[in-house]
């Protein structure tokens, strides 16, 4: 299985949720010129394996108190282990983390261990969550914990073992109140939404309604205002047919589907997918993603606002919007509600076919697209947080210096990005 683990992780990407509306176009402006007027810098950060260092989610308690996490790799995904980073106001250093997958049993074998989100409730408390996967098993939850000293792996539910199954996102309230989304198999095959929650002793999996299609279900982001008032947005896949958003909503009782727009509703090739979600207020709710139109062979910036009582797309702009172009926004944060980042990454001739780094702002009127950073010839931002209370921002992704390998979609030798801002 793990042989072809990365041809299936490169189709769940573009089919499922991880990372593609037609809406406000945008001039492309080159990498260099963004770099040269931008409020986000790069802090160096470190990447400890030759071959390959990716984050995927950021987190921070306080300025001096923040968590990057991702995983390092060999192979792409295969032979991959868990990577956590500390800021202590000066510098980001790698602290030690458990890998579940790797196991003395599979020596010889490709092993897997990938965080995909972090949070923190304190600087003794913090969750990071993902998949492993041992030997030529399926991808399983992974959940680890920090408790001021030490990262350990924490045992999850054991789920039907028929496919793959794994956490996206993480939501953190208090040591006894924490929940984790992604998907998991159905004895059918199907696959369903998953969320879990931890009560302060174990994690337990809560019941979850799926779309009509009962076919594919994946979550990919959470974020709430209250354990009232709890969103998780993610896609669901029918067969001949684009794939769709999916929105969750939780009201202290149960888990019920939320309608959501799909701007592109036709063409097998079409999707329409959510990879982040914040929740401002429970009548401000912002998520991003990207559709995938399959009749334009192109890809673009995806925004819907929840108002308290519908979903509506927002309009969004892109780096070009012509057959070929990619824009794809990963992740959304909040400094204040009139005041909101997203993060991502773009290609279209400008790049020569290699991604570069996207971040858009909205001023509480409109989205548009604010100078970032690209230092090397390719860079993927996957996740942004900013720090409550305060106008501090990170963004966090990878880059390359060979750029993208074209028929995997990967970076090759990436190595760790992190982009702050002390004025967002």
């Amino acid at each position: 299985m793990k042989n072809t683990l990365n041809k299936l992780w490169r189709s769940q990407v573009l089919n499922t949720g991880f990372l593609l509306s037609v809406l406000v176009l945008t001039v492309g402006i080159s990498a260099s010129s963004f770099a040269q007027t931008s409020i986000f810098s790069v802090q160096s950060s470190p990447s400890p394996n030759v071959q390959g260092n990716t984050l995927n989610a950021v987190t921070a308690i306080t300025d001096s108190d923040a968590w990057a996490a991702g995983y390092m790799n060999d192979n792409n995904l295969n032979d991959s282990r868990t990577l956590t980073m500390h800021w202590d106001g000066l510098a980001w250093s790698v602290v030690p983390s458990p890998n579940p997958g790797s196991v003395p049993s599979c020596t010889n074998s490709n092993t897997g261990n990938v965080i995909n989100g972090i949070a923190a409730i304190a600087s003794n408390d913090v969750w990071a969550v993902g998949f492993s996967f041992t030997c030529f098993g399926p991808l399983k939850p992974m959940a680890l914990h920090w408790d001021g000293a030490n990262w350990s792996a924490v045992k999850t539910p054991n789920l039907i073992q028929v496919d793959n199954a794994a956490f996206n996102g993480v939501l953190a309230f208090a040591s006894n109140d924490v929940y984790a989304v992604g998907y998991h198999p159905a004895s059918n095959g199907a696959v369903r939404t998953l969320v879990e929650h931890w009560d302060g002793t174990a994690w337990k999996v809560v019941p979850t309604p799926n779309g009509v299609n009962n076919t594919g279900n994946v979550l990919t982001s959470i974020s709430a205002t209250s354990p009232t008032d709890i969103w998780a947005v993610g896609d669901r896949v029918s067969p001949n047919l684009p794939v769709k958003t999916l929105v969750l909503h939780f009201d202290g009782a149960k888990w019920s589907v939320v309608p959501s727009p799909n701007p592109v509703n036709t063409g097998v090739l079409s999707a329409n997918v959510l990879t982040g979600v914040r929740a401002v207020s429970p009548t401000d709710v912002t998520a991003v993603g990207w559709v995938r139109d399959g009749n334009a062979q192109r890809v673009v910036t995806l925004i819907e606002r929840w108002d308290g009582t519908r979903w509506k797309v927002i309009p969004s702009p892109n780096q070009g919007q012509n057959a070929g172009d990619l824009n794809v926004l990963t992740g959304v944060t909040q400094v204040s509600p009139t005041n909101l980042y997203a993060s991502g990454y773009f290609e279209n001739p400008t790049t020569n076919g290699q991604h570069h780094t996207m971040v858009q702002h909205f001023d509480g009127s409109s989205w548009k697209i604010v100078p970032t950073p690209a230092p090397n010839l390719a860079q993927q931002l996957n996740s942004t947080f900013a720090l409550p209370g305060t106008t501090d921002v990170w963004v966090v992704g990878a880059s390359s210096i060979p750029g993208i390998d074209f028929e995997t979609g990967f970076l090759q030798l990436p190595k760790t990005l992190v982009l702050f801002s002390p004025i967002g």
